[in-house]
């Protein structure tokens, strides 16, 4: 008798393990990158608060993002502050010059899940916050 449930937990053992397996491997094929586009523009106190929240509730939501940092000419230490993570984090800078620079970057990522925040715009913040 005790052969007879140590077969069946085991089974059901093995059964869970494996659809955890494959349920695993299905989803990191299947996972898709969240492009954020952070405009920034003397925001030297917002883009750290910012970026650090945004790595934190991906992993948290166990979610990939890619942040790009796009300055609009920042005299203040909004690029200092963006360094110090590139070289930590999966962060790109990249400085635009005008309009058509942008349009030239979110013409790169047209096909792929794109949200922009302009760093000074406030309710922006709010918007991409709920849709993480």
């Amino acid at each position: 008798m005790m052969l007879g449930l140590l077969w069946i937990f085991g089974s059901y053992a093995a059964s869970i393990a494996l659809v955890h397996w494959c349920y695993r491997r299905h989803r990191k094929s299947d996972r898709k990158i969240t492009h954020l586009l952070l405009i920034t523009h003397n925001n030297q106190m917002q883009v750290e608060w910012y970026i650090r929240s945004l790595l934190f509730f991906s992993r948290l939501k166990g979610r990939d993002v890619h942040v790009t940092i796009a300055d609009e000419g920042s005299t203040d230490d909004t690029l200092a502050i963006a360094e110090r993570f590139r070289k930590e984090n999966n962060l790109d800078i990249c400085i635009f010059e005008g309009p058509e620079s942008m349009d030239e970057w979110i013409r790169q990522y047209e096909d792929k899940q794109v949200i922009v925040v302009r760093l000074g715009a406030q309710d922006g913040l709010v918007t991409a916050y709920k849709t993480m």
